[in-house]
């Protein structure tokens, strides 16, 4: 009897765990086949952050998350490497999509916003993400924003400010009211010229979807 007790409670313990684990992930994950969103993106506008030529042929629009670990690993292995390329192919678009579950997304969204009302919205935006580790855990990481407003050369005094203002709130819940209203369901999510697509796992694969796209507008 003992024995079939313990067999029971290893083998419900275990398939708890699973369940954990695989909820966990799926908080993160990237875009899989069947979670496309059922619209388009919203145009893009002034108010967007844009890398790149007006008159690109590929519009690259990605809603992330400061604070998601897959959003990071994206940053590192698909959009700097399109950032640093000498390319007049893409254009990116970054907008705001700060996930409930994390705590320091807002925070990293506003700092952002905050230095880009004094230009350096992607010298912040490069900041947070390459020194992730450093504030994704803290209670409240305003004085680490502070120090990167710093290094950038920014006025801090106003960036303090600007932190607090309600436009700059506004302004982040716009970008995610837009991805609802789009149908995102998970960060980060790209979107290739208006149409979504299954996030690819090595950077050659997104490159190639990105030259599809160019070959495409071309004819």
């Amino acid at each position: 009897m003992n024995i079939k007790r313990t067999v029971f409670w290893i083998t419900f313990l275990g398939i708890l765990a699973l369940i954990i684990w695989g909820l966990a992930v799926a908080m993160n994950r990237p875009l899989n086949v069947g979670d496309s969103p059922a619209g388009s993106p919203a145009p893009v506008s002034d108010t967007d952050h844009v890398q790149g030529p007006v008159n690109a042929p590929v519009t690259l629009i990605e809603y992330s998350d400061f604070q998601c670990p897959a959003c990071e690993n994206y940053y590192y292995f698909v959009v700097k490497l399109l950032q640093d390329e000498p390319s007049t192919t893409v254009r990116f678009v970054y907008r705001h999509y700060p996930l409930p579950q994390h705590a320091n997304a807002i925070p990293a969204a506003k700092a952002s916003e905050a230095a880009g009302l004094q230009g350096k919205f992607w010298g912040m935006f490069d900041l947070i993400f390459k020194n992730h580790a450093d504030w994704t855990e803290l209670a409240d990481p305003t004085s680490v924003f502070v120090g990167y407003a710093t290094t950038l050369g920014l006025d801090v005094v106003k960036f303090k400010t600007d932190l607090k203002s309600k436009d700059l709130v506004a302004r982040i819940a716009a970008y995610s009211d837009s991805g609802q209203t789009t149908g995102i369901n998970a960060t980060p999510t790209f979107f290739i010229n208006g149409k979504p697509i299954t996030n690819p796992q090595a950077y050659a694969d997104f490159k190639k979807l990105i030259d599809q796209a160019a070959s495409a507008s071309s004819y």
